[in-house]
């Protein structure tokens, strides 16, 4: 299977710099730009190397920002969205909407420790962070078992998440952080018999069983701001 992550294009909240978690909100001018180019250097990459692409599917998370950026993929490419919850962010509690003044004055006790230790399980009402890796396993599970080993597979999802997906593909045994930027794409190749694999067996311990092709890729961000 080649799975391509990608993380919704910017939204007021980026902009605004607001904590998202489930609630929503629209993309940006920028943002709508941003799903434009994504969508766009798809398709081209469709048309000059179809054969890559077998029988594409496009899944969302169900929530508005993801499939606002996936509505111009799945026209580039002509296929339907199907909507996920599971590929939705996880639930920030109640960082949702703030920005970081807005934290500062409300839960000035909540904040310092989270800023501090990093700790999502003593932020009230968020998700716990053992469920999240457990939602982003059953992900890539079902994504496997749903899908042919030579199909592509596009999700659009979102930069808290991706985190805990990319970790689930990975198999590794702590959720490494990093920042993907809007629009970012992330590539691999892989099959539900090597996902089973590790360094105890033969195939395990191959550079060609797994692959990483993309990593926070916007090189479409760029492509499209020469035109």
């Amino acid at each position: 299977m080649r799975l391509i992550l990608i993380r919704h294009a910017q939204t007021v909240a980026n902009d605004e710099g607001r904590w998202q978690g489930h609630s929503d909100y629209p993309l940006t001018p920028a943002g709508q730009a941003q799903a434009q180019a994504l969508a766009d250097a798809l398709a081209h990459e469709q048309a000059r190397q179809p054969g890559e692409w077998i029988d594409p599917v496009l899944y969302s998370s169900s929530l508005g920002r993801a499939l606002a950026t996936a509505r111009p993929i799945g026209q580039a490419l002509s296929v339907p969205i199907a909507s996920r919850d599971a590929l939705r962010e996880y639930d920030v509690g109640v960082f949702s909407g703030c920005t970081a003044t807005d934290l500062d004055r409300d839960y000035p006790q909540i904040i310092e420790g989270f800023r501090r230790d990093g700790h999502w399980d003593d932020v009230p009402q968020a998700e716990p962070v053992a469920a999240r890796a457990q939602r982003a396993e059953a992900v890539i599970n079902q994504l496997l078992a749903d899908h042919a080993d030579g199909q592509t597979v596009i999700a659009v999802t979102h930069g808290g998440f991706m985190q805990y997906l990319v970790a689930a593909l990975l198999g590794t045994r702590r959720i490494w952080g990093f920042r993907p930027e809007n629009t970012a794409r992330f590539e691999f190749t892989l099959s539900a018999a090597a996902q089973r694999e590790d360094l105890g067996s033969p195939g395990g311990l191959s550079t060609y069983r797994c692959r990483i092709n993309r990593f926070n890729d916007c090189v479409h961000l760029t492509s499209a701001s020469r035109r």
